[in-house]
C-alpha cells in the first residue's frame, strides 16, 4: 500500500483521470531494464498449493548474515528456502519454524539466533547449515521465548519471555536482566533495539514500553497501534513502522505529561526510507525524487541490492526506475505477471529480489550476473 488503502484508492482514481501526456511524460519505459528474470526451480505451485503461487511465500524472511531466506508457505507444510542452486527447497533440521518465530543475528561472531514461544531458543553457527538446540522451552530458564534482538553494547542477544528479560551471551550462557514488572507487567513483548539513542523498546498488551541501559523503564505508547519495526532517523527521531500508519517520534521527548508517541507525527514514509504520494515517487532514503509511477503500481517501489527500485504494476508487469526518472519495463515480466506480483527482500548474498508471479517464483537478478543465461528471453 502507499500508505493507506484510501491513498491507494485515490491514487488509482487521479492516474485514471491525469492527461495521457502528464502520465507518459514520466512512465514510458524508454529502454529494457538492466535487470532479468530467472526462474526459481522447483517454483512452479501444486496441488498443495492450490496451484496459486502466491500460497508458495506467505511471510519471506531475510535475517543478515543468513545466506538465504526462511520462507512460510501459506497451505503446503513446513518452511523452505531457496538454495544456493537457485530452487526451493524444505530449509531443512529442527529450528524455530513458526510462522511468528524470530531470529537475530550475532554480528560479532556471525551465529544467527532464532527463538520459538514452543520449542526454545535455538543458534545457527557462521558456515552451518543446520540450527542447533540451546534451550528447550521448559522453564529452564525459558518458558516460552518469543523475541530476541542482538545488542552489541550488551554483548549478547535480549529474548523476551513470558517470565521476564534474559540476555543470552555468544558464550551460550544466560543472564537475567532488569525488567520492572511495576510498569510493563509480567512479560516484556516484542522488542526492538535503538543503538544509536541506547534505548530498547518492547510492546506488551496495548502499551510500547522504553528501556534505557540503566534498566528504568516508561510508558512511550498507550493504545494498540502495534509495532512492526523501528530506528533511528539521521537527525536522532525515532521512526516507528505501525500497523495502520508510520510514525516518527521527536526523541528526547519535550512534554512529560504526554507519551514520546503523542508527540509525534504521521508520515507517508515506510520503513525503508522509501515515500510515495498519490501516483508519484517523491522520497527515496531522504533523497527528493519526482517520479510519476507506472500505472497499476499501488505499492512502494522496492529496492534492489545496490540502489535501483523496482515497482510492480500487477498484470503489466515490472518496472525499473533509471537515472532519467523513467521506468524501464523488464523483459518477459508481463508474460508471467498476474493481478499481484509479489516482491520480496533476500539476503545480501543473494544479490536478488524474489518475484512471486502468476505463473510461479522468480528470481529478479542483474543482466550482468552469471545466473543471467538462465533468464527469460
Amino acid at each position: 500500500m502507499i500508505r493507506r488503502r484510501k491513498a491507494s484508492f485515490v491514487a488509482a482514481i487521479i492516474a485514471a483521470i491525469l492527461p495521457t501526456q502528464v502520465m507518459s511524460d514520466g512512465i514510458l519505459p524508454s529502454k529494457s531494464s538492466p535487470l532479468c528474470l530467472v526462474p526459481v526451480k522447483n517454483g512452479e505451485p501444486t496441488k498443495d498449493d492450490i496451484y496459486q503461487s502466491f500460497r508458495m511465500t506467505s511471510k519471506v524472511v531475510a535475517v543478515p548474515g543468513l545466506d538465504r531466506p526462511i520462507i512460510f508457505p501459506l497451505n503446503r507444510g513446513g518452511v523452505w528456502t531457496i538454495d544456493a542452486n537457485g530452487t526451493y527447497v524444505p530449509f531443512g533440521g529442527d529450528f524455530p519454524d513458526h510462522y511468528q518465530d524470530e531470529y537475530a543475528s550475532d554480528t560479532s561472531t556471525g551465529d544467527i539466533i532464532g527463538v520459538s514461544w514452543k520449542l526454545g531458543v535455538f543458534r545457527l553457527r557462521r558456515g552451518e547449515t543446520q540450527f542447533e538446540r540451546l534451550y528447550l522451552a521448559d522453564g529452564k530458564p525459558f518458558i516460552h521465548p518469543f523475541s530476541a534482538t542482538y545488542v552489541t553494547r550488551f554483548g549478547g542477544t535480549v529474548i523476551s519471555d513470558n517470565s521476564g528479560l534474559y540476555l543470552l551471551r555468544t558464550s551460550g550462557q544466560v543472564e537475567r536482566l532488569y525488567w520492572d514488572a511495576h510498569v510493563g507487567g509480567k512479560s516484556p513483548g516484542r522488542v526492538f533495539d535503538l543503538p544509536e539513542l541506547k534505548l530498547l523498546l518492547f510492546t506488551a498488551e496495548g502499551y510500547i514500553y522504553a528501556r534505557d541501559d540503566n534498566g528504568n523503564l516508561t510508558i512511550f505508547d498507550k493504545g494498540f497501534g502495534g509495532l512492526l519495526a523501528a530506528r533511528v532517523t539521521a537527525d536522532g527521531r525515532i521512526f516507528l513502522e505501525r500497523n495502520q500508519e508510520n510514525v516518527v517520534v521527536p526523541w528526547p521527548p519535550r512534554d512529560p505529561t504526554r507519551t514520546p508517541v503523542q508527540q509525534g507525527a504521521s508520515t507517508y514514509e515506510n520503513f525503508e526510507g522509501v515515500e510515495t504520494f498519490v501516483s508519484t515517487l517523491v522520497k527515496v532514503h531522504g533523497k527528493q525524487i519526482s517520479a510519476y509511477l507506472p500505472p497499476g503500481v499501488y505499492s512502494p517501489p522496492v529496492e534492489f541490492p545496490g540502489g535501483v527500485m523496482v515497482a510492480s504494476a500487477g498484470r503489466d508487469g515490472l518496472y525499473t526506475l533509471n537515472a532519467e526518472n523513467r521506468w524501464d519495463l523488464v523483459d518477459q515480466s508481463r508474460e508471467i505477471a498476474g493481478n499481484l506480483v509479489d516482491l520480496f527482500r533476500l539476503p545480501i548474498e543473494n544479490r536478488a529480489l524474489l518475484i512471486n508471479a502468476k505463473k510461479g517464483l522468480f528470481l529478479l537478478i542483474q543482466k550482468s550476473d552469471a545466473r543471467a543465461a538462465g533468464c527469460l528471453r
